[in-house]
């Protein structure tokens, strides 16, 4: 099966690829449908040995269904919906609708952004690691992150209110908390020039963690002032020895992040139109603001989770952009580049080979 996963989507690239034809563009929409219903099914209906967090959500499942004690402590909100779940079906369905409304919530969004080629979200969504961490692994942040894009786009992005509904999906899963205290300052803060201090600083503090140990610059700080306890014991705390990504896949988080914000900036380079584009501004205004954390914090171990907490986003920042401001063979280029990258990147892993899909 996960042969005939990785030929479906390859086909949906391809699709996505030139899904601006005339021919395609009608298309899309039922496209799109089969698509979200192919990679729930194949995702979702995986093997509960395949990842590393399938067997704990399966566990917690039985736990909540049958009333017992789970060994995991998750947020009410995601409580509730797994209890709710438990009530009317299994836990292979359970494991299948979070895949589901992962996607489909991405697809809603771009559909909420007036995307015409919303395949395309969906295909570079699951293209990178990130994404396919969300839908296999990291479902419970995936779950929030993803209807969290259905209120955000909506208040925040399009119309630039109702900011405070934004703490919602924190109910799913706290860090989202993260995305709703930046939807606030959007109003006030949201411009170009913010913007590119955001990216420089943000490339800035990447650099800087690569080649420096915070611990060196913490002992010369501490060394001049006993005033930084908290701020010393916070980074401790995120220094841990034990290491959970290689050094090679802390720098393609990175690259990928960066990739995708550059994508914006040369935008409004090659096109006057969307400097003026507030919607776009404000959407690049919280990516870069999530990507000025995680790179403040990239020394640490735990740092991917802050790039993961605006990769939904960034997918939808990069489908408006290419969606409205790009054309042609140009067009078609960049999306089945970036597209193949992240094919190429994500699913030649051993990791992704062992996962044992559509295991009914």
């Amino acid at each position: 099966m996960t042969i005939i996963y990785l030929l479906l989507l390859i086909i949906a690239l391809l699709i996505s690829g030139f899904g601006w034809s005339t021919t395609l563009r009608k298309m899309n929409t039922p496209f799109s449908w089969f698509f979200i219903f192919v990679f729930s099914v194949l995702l979702g209906f995986r093997s509960k040995y395949s990842g590393v967090d399938t067997m704990s959500y399966f566990n917690y499942f039985n736990d909540i269904a049958f009333r017992r004690e789970p060994d995991f402590k998750f947020e009410l909100g995601f409580k509730y919906f797994t209890y709710l779940i438990s009530q009317v079906t299994t836990v292979e369905v359970y494991i299948f609708l979070i895949s589901f409304i992962i996607i489909y919530c991405l697809y809603l969004s771009s559909r909420l952004l007036n995307i015409t080629n919303r395949l395309f979200c969906i295909v570079l969504f699951t293209a990178f690691l990130p994404g396919l961490d969300m839908l296999t692994n990291a479902v419970r942040g995936g779950l929030a992150l993803a209807i969290g894009l259905v209120i955000l786009v909506p208040t925040v992005i399009n119309h630039n209110r109702l900011a405070t509904l934004n703490f919602i999906p924190m109910l799913l899963h706290s860090s989202y908390g993260i995305i709703a205290l930046i939807s606030l300052f959007v109003r006030r803060f949201s411009s170009q020039r913010i913007n590119h201090l955001l990216f420089i600083s943000s490339l800035f503090f990447f650099f800087i963690w690569l080649f420096t140990s915070p611990l060196l610059i913490l002992n010369i700080i501490e060394g001049h002032s006993r005033q930084v306890n908290v701020i010393g014991k916070l980074i401790r705390y995120l220094i841990i020895e034990r290491e959970l990504l290689s050094l090679p896949v802390k720098l393609y988080f990175m690259l990928v992040s960066i990739i995708f914000s550059s994508i914006y900036f040369f935008t409004l380079k090659m096109n006057t139109d969307a400097k003026k584009d507030e919607i776009l501004t404000r959407i690049a205004f919280i990516v870069l603001s999530g990507q000025f954390i995680y790179a403040l914090f990239s020394f640490s171990q735990f740092s991917y989770r802050f790039m993961f907490l605006v990769y939904p986003l960034q997918i939808l920042m990069v489908g408006y952009v290419i969606d409205k401001y790009f054309s042609g063979v140009q067009r078609s280029i960049l999306v089945l580049s970036l597209c193949f990258f992240g094919v190429i990147t994500t699913y030649t892993t051993k990791t992704f080979l062992q996962y044992n899909l559509l295991n009914l």
